[in-house]
């Protein structure tokens, strides 16, 4: 387990149906949480300190849709489409996993106690109960989990520095990873706003300043769902015990920052990210990787970065999600 899913696992609350609870009977209500063990300082620092450097940026994007849509509800079903069942969800990810051959290496589950809508975990891939999932966002996706994590990975088992990067003093790469991830989930859709990262950048940024109570209050403005704004201000306050103190766990943050770091290095690198499949590194060690990369080992692509064609239909997707969100 990479030190990175054994944090998201500790900050996971043990409490959290119980507060939720107590929470949507009263809304001033700060949740007091429960976790099985506590975050050390080095622990906290392994996603960077809470930033305010991409706020703008953020604001922009949140701004625009709800000037153009009125409401994240609206938003979603009209750029994201229909919510999806359980069943259909299951169906749309064996068609990508059987199209991408990957589907006798992959597993699927569903469950009600999972935080993300959908995770990637070694070769098991969540969905959070009930479904979150939607209609034109599903392929997005299954692109960000399978596309990005899964076949990064899957390379990366075939490399001598799997497992023992610092050997090879390689950087950290989950700024690389998420960014990465983020762009392939939008490249699919027609209005390809980057919503979710933009929000989650400035919630974050607000919860370490805010209690829990008054983070659902701000998020009011941009999220009209209760139960979306609670899963919310889970998410960014997950491993707070008291939550009617400031306090953030910055790990969403990276989402926006690898966003902006991804655009600039594709820029200068032909939208071509290629090279970044060799396995789980970051920007800064392409080089070192190509040339300590397994000789007699053949790199694996997803579908939609399999051809020269794909690449080119790649680069216009990733240009429209610069254009489209003003960055």
């Amino acid at each position: 387990m990479s030190i990175a899913k054994g944090i998201i696992q500790l900050v996971n609350p043990l409490n959290k149906d119980q507060e939720k609870i107590k929470f949507l009977f009263d809304p001033q209500y700060n949740p007091q949480f429960v976790y099985d063990q506590h975050l050390t300082a080095r622990d906290k620092e392994k996603f960077g300190p809470v930033s305010q450097k991409y706020i703008k940026h953020a604001l922009h994007i949140l701004s625009t849709v709800i000037k153009i849509y009125g409401s994240e509800s609206v938003f979603l079903d009209q750029v994201e489409g229909p919510l999806l069942s359980s069943e259909q969800a299951s169906e749309a990810t064996q068609k990508y996993l059987e199209k991408n051959g990957i589907d006798q290496q992959v597993r699927v589950r569903f469950s009600t106690n999972a935080i993300s809508a959908a995770s990637m975990k070694g070769n098991l891939l969540t969905f959070r109960m009930p479904i979150t999932q939607r209609e034109k966002r599903m392929s997005g996706t299954l692109h960000h989990e399978l596309g990005t994590h899964f076949f990064r990975s899957m390379n990366d088992a075939n490399q001598p520095w799997h497992a023992k990067p610092t050997l090879f003093e390689f950087h950290p790469y989950y700024e690389t990873e998420e960014g990465l991830a983020v762009l392939h989930s939008h490249i699919d859709l027609q209005k390809p706003y980057l919503w979710f990262a933009a929000l989650y950048y400035v919630l974050v940024f607000e919860a370490s300043r805010l209690s829990f109570a008054d983070l659902n209050q701000f998020l009011k403005a941009y999220v009209d769902d209760k139960e979306r704004r609670w899963n919310m201000c889970v998410r960014v306050k997950r491993g707070v015990t008291d939550t009617s103190v400031p306090g953030a766990f910055s790990k969403d943050q990276m989402y926006l920052r690898g966003v902006m770091h991804m655009l600039e290095w594709l820029e200068h690198h032909d939208y071509d990210p290629r090279p970044l499949y060799i396995g789980k590194i970051a920007t800064d060690d392409v080089h070192k990787a190509q040339t300590h990369a397994n000789a007699t080992w053949k790199m694996r692509l997803p579908l939609f970065l399999q051809s020269d064609e794909a690449v080119k239909r790649y680069k216009l997707g990733i240009i429209r999600i610069r254009k489209e969100n003003g960055l």
